[in-house]
C-alpha cells in the first residue's frame, strides 16, 4: 500500500537527515523504535514492528509505502499522521494525506 504526504502549497522543509546508518530518522516518528535496512540518496526502507515501511520523494509530496507487513487503515494513518508530524510540525494543516495508486493509461 502507497501513500502519499502532500502539503497544498507544495512545501517539503528541509529535512535533516542522521549519521550514517541513521540517515532516515528525518522521516521516522520519534517513538517509533526502527532500524535502517535501506538507503540511497536521500530515500530508502525502516523496519518498524516488522513491518518494512519505504520512504521517498514523490512527485507532489514524500511517500510512504508499505513494503512487507500488514496493518489495518486505522494503524496506517496513525503511522502517517505521525510521520507528517515529524516532517511538518504540529502546527501545519495544509498536508493531505492520499492512498496513491496508478492511473490508468
Amino acid at each position: 500500500m502507497k501513500f502519499e504526504l502532500v502539503d497544498r502549497q507544495g512545501y517539503i522543509p528541509d529535512l535533516v537527515y542522521g549519521e550514517a546508518g541513521q540517515e532516515l530518522s528525518c522521516f521516522v516518528p520519534d517513538d517509533y523504535k526502527w532500524e535502517q535496512i535501506a538507503y540511497l540518496n536521500g530515500e530508502g526502507d525502516v523496519l518498524i514492528d516488522g513491518h518494512t515501511w519505504r520512504f521517498f520523494f514523490a512527485q507532489e509530496g514524500i511517500g510512504v509505502k508499505l513494503i512487507d507487513g500488514i496493518v489495518t487503515l486505522k494503524e496506517a494513518q496513525t503511522f502517517l499522521s505521525a510521520v507528517k508530524i515529524k516532517i511538518w510540525g504540529e502546527q501545519n494543516q495544509q498536508v493531505q494525506m492520499f492512498i496513491a495508486g496508478t492511473t490508468p493509461k
